[in-house]
């Protein structure tokens, strides 16, 4: 018997293979979405749990609020071991400090890498296993060295690294004194190199960092004792600042964030390096909506187009009635149907996700899987989901057509009834309210995305190469003839020295700055140091004052330049008034020369902050050049053979200052890209549904079109008739879609500090694009339909 129900089965599944086709693909589709959108969401949420004591470790961060408005920082040199001294509770702390080097092994192996200034406790705290070495003693000296695997093989190849060197900038010998295993990819810090933290605290600019509060840049985490609750921590911490900062010059506020919300949740806290990662809670949650609607119009077509085909079996339903079959055979018959397209459906959908993991792992920007059985939970989730979706799409027609009389269904008195057809229709407007939904926000991701790159930033980006020097002091000592040897080149034009540029991150110094009170207020603001030509280079605008200069030799050092930020933080209402004030920054007093208009050297997610710009040459690493665009590989090629002339065994390290500034939207291209890819899916499933519902509609009107043509329809008259219900369900899905669609994105858009307005046209463009998807859809079934000759639709059967 269950041979024959098999049987039965597929002989049903092959006789309608435009339905099973299009079953199988939009339910295959959904489930495969459904399985990236849960491995993506379990990566984000994943982040940092790999530590085996990740539930007792906490981040020291420091809010401080001045005039200006509130710097978000990371801790002191000396927060970590105070903080161990003063409470019982902290076990163990850890400091970690990111940069980053050109290291070299020879003269035909280099490459940029970031690394990490770290305490030995590290590998207390974290769990970052050691394959050579061991913790208490890979960090006992300066530039001391630990690789992970991937860098040890990357330099050494098979050969044992430790005991031999690197070059870190051409000056830094650095020991390898151990390997560990590479950082997982859900850490919130990943770097293939650690230094001791000596190599750090006895650098010559970081003098005094162990005893000077007001200095940040020390990423600090904390291991808690088991038995210690976080909340004595936080409790002592007010009385702990009172202690070491000076409240009277600005507030400052200590707080401890558990390691598991550093990601999603942490603020991000600045540093040279710039590489602590941070994520964006929302979008793990748009995802895990997008998820659950592509899995929605999924199920919800299946259901629609199982139980309107189940229908057309009425009549095989009377004969086996009449031939003794019992209803409790038919049941298990119609269940067996559905569960087992089901099956095949969720077959096809795990051999998709094989084959599009690597397309996948591309558009999400990271590994975040390397094969689909990493995550086996959740291809046993989704086939429960499945089993219920066979179960339920076999459920009405197995109870409700069982039941027919066997008399009603052979002569055809069998119709779905207007509860069906309703139900059914509700199902459609619910899968295309979801489709304009989407399209809404596929328009309103790209249109913020192209703003934040295109949008006036208040400088000059395209055509300018930089140059990373690392501080080389045969570049700055000699800035001149350099600038002069290198503008010198065909295809160079301009040159300018800088500590920063636009969409790297900066350094924040404490600075005292006269406000409009004459009072001397105390700011944690950026800082640029800059040469004369900087502006001009960048095409940044004065708006009161004048520029550096040459000709004032007091303009180095001496000398500041405020953004009108910084200006209007002061209480200047006219940016002229700071003309004349007095500073003090780096243990040096001047005087504002000039204000420049506002620029966005940071992305436009967040807001312009207060920024100084001064001439200070010990801090360049920067050398932008104006470069043609005309011959650019033989420009850059002419440049590096310069610069070899100019800083023998120092290979040149270069970017252009545009893909610098985009790479600020890495993340939100990539969300775009995925959001995207998971909309054009969700749509063309729901078109797939649309598809078998308008030809199964068809074929039961076949009849009724027959007798229309008859009587003298014509063939405009048929498309209208039949194109007339698609339009209606598409208009109701747009009035439901549209209000919602604007509240989910004006949602998604105040993470934004800068964000377009949502607009009209956005909403017309996706229910145009709608109705156009629809009218394809269905457009050549309705046409056929209507020119098909009447003779053979009314012809008996």
């Amino acid at each position: 018997m269950l041979k024959n129900y098999f049987k039965t089965t597929f002989r049903y599944l092959w006789r309608n293979k435009v339905f099973t086709g299009i079953n199988l693909t939009g339910l295959a589709c959904g489930l495969c979405v459904c399985f990236f959108a849960l491995l993506y969401i379990n990566f984000e949420l994943s982040y940092d749990k790999f530590n085996t004591k990740a539930n007792r470790i906490y981040r020291v961060v420091t809010d401080v609020k001045t005039g200006a408005g509130t710097n978000y920082e990371s801790a002191p040199a000396a927060m970590g071991p105070f903080l161990q001294q003063a409470s019982p509770g902290v076990r163990a702390y850890a400091r970690v400090f990111m940069d980053y080097y050109i290291v070299r092994k020879d003269d035909d192996h280099f490459s940029e890498e970031t690394i990490a200034y770290a305490d030995s406790s590290i590998f207390d705290v974290f769990t970052l296993p050691l394959i050579s070495g061991t913790p208490a003693t890979v960090f006992n000296a300066p530039y001391n060295a630990v690789l992970s695997e991937s860098a040890a093989h990357r330099y050494f190849g098979n050969e044992d690294p430790v005991g031999k060197t690197l070059l870190l900038d051409g000056k830094y010998n650095t020991a390898i004194t151990g390997v560990m295993k590479d950082i997982p990819n859900n850490s919130h810090f990943k770097t293939d190199i650690l230094l001791s933290m000596q190599s750090l605290m006895g650098a010559e600019n970081y003098n005094g960092w162990m005893s000077d509060w007001s200095k940040f840049g020390f990423n600090t985490y904390i291991l808690l004792d088991e038995h210690y609750a976080p909340a004595q921590l936080t409790a002592m911490l007010p009385g702990f600042v009172n202690k070491n900062f000076d409240q009277s010059k600005a507030k400052y506020t200590v707080n401890i964030e558990p390691l598991t919300d550093v990601y999603l949740k942490g603020k991000p806290r600045g540093n040279k390096g710039g590489s602590i990662l941070t994520g964006n809670i929302t979008n793990v949650y748009i995802f895990g909506v997008i998820a659950i609607f592509v899995l929605f119009i999924a199920a919800f077509n299946f259901i629609n187009l199982t139980t309107a085909l189940s229908l057309n079996r009425a009549k095989e339903v009377g004969v086996r009635k009449v031939l003794g079959a019992s209803r409790g055979q038919l049941i298990i018959q119609f269940l067996l149907d559905a569960v087992l397209l089901c099956a095949l459906a969720f077959t096809v959908a795990v051999l998709l996700s094989l084959l599009l993991m690597p397309l996948f792992n591309s558009l999400a920007g990271k590994t975040i899987a390397t094969g689909i059985f990493e995550q086996s939970i959740y291809i046993l989730l989704l086939f429960g989901v499945t089993l219920i979706l066979g179960l339920l799409s076999g459920i009405y027609p197995a109870l409700f057509i069982s039941g027919f009389e066997p008399l009603s269904t052979i002569k055809g008195k069998i119709t779905s009834g207007v509860s069906a057809v309703t139900f059914r229709k509700v199902l459609v407007v619910g899968q295309f309210a979801i489709s304009v939904i989407l399209i809404v926000g596929t328009i309103v991701v790209y249109q913020q995305l192209d703003f934040m790159q295109n949008h006036e930033l208040g400088f000059k980006k395209d055509h300018t190469l930089v140059i990373d020097f690392h501080h080389d002091d045969r570049i700055y000592d000699h800035a001149d003839a350099v600038k002069e040897q290198l503008t010198a080149i065909q295809g160079v034009s301009k040159a300018s020295l800088a500590s920063c540029v636009p969409g790297r991150a900066n350094r924040k110094f404490p600075t005292k700055i006269e406000d409009a009170r004459r009072e001397m207020v105390d700011m944690q603001p950026d800082a640029y140091m800059v040469d004369e030509d900087f502006l001009k280079q960048y095409e940044i605008k004065i708006v009161a004052g004048r520029n550096f200069s040459k000709q004032f030799s007091t303009d180095k050092w001496e000398a500041m330049l405020i953004n009108e930020t910084a200006a209007r933080s002061l209480g200047y209402n006219n940016p002229a008034e700071a003309i004349g004030k007095h500073f003090e920054q780096l243990h040096k007093k001047g005087t504002i020369i000039g204000v420049v208009k506002d620029f966005h050297y940071h992305s436009y997610q967040e807001q312009v902050q207060p920024l100084t710009l001064r001439m200070a040459p010990g801090f360049y690493t920067f050398l932008t050049l104006n470069v043609s665009s005309q011959n650019i590989k033989q420009t850059i090629a002419s440049l590096q053979n310069q610069w070899q002339k100019l800083t023998p065994g120092m290979p040149m390290s270069y970017f252009f200052a545009d893909e610098a500034y985009n790479a600020q939207y890495q993340s939100e291209e990539r969300f775009g890209k995925l959001f995207s890819c998971f909309a054009t899916l969700a749509i063309l499933i729901s078109c797939l549904g649309l598809l078998g519902l308008s030809a199964y509609s068809i074929a039961q009107r076949r009849k009724e079109i027959g007798i229309r043509k008859v009587l003298g329809a014509s063939v405009a008259t048929i498309v209208n008739m039949l194109g007339k219900e698609a339009v209606w369900l598409v208009a109701i899905a747009f009035i439901i879609a549209a209000p919602l669609s604007w509240l989910f994105m004006q949602s998604w858009l105040q993470g934004f500090a800068y964000r377009i307005n949502i607009t009209w046209w956005m909403f017309a463009a996706a229910g145009f694009a709608t109705l156009a998807v629809v009218f394809i859809t269905i457009s050549f079934q309705t046409v056929k339909a209507a020119i098909a000759n009447p003779v053979k639709s009314l012809r008996t059967e």
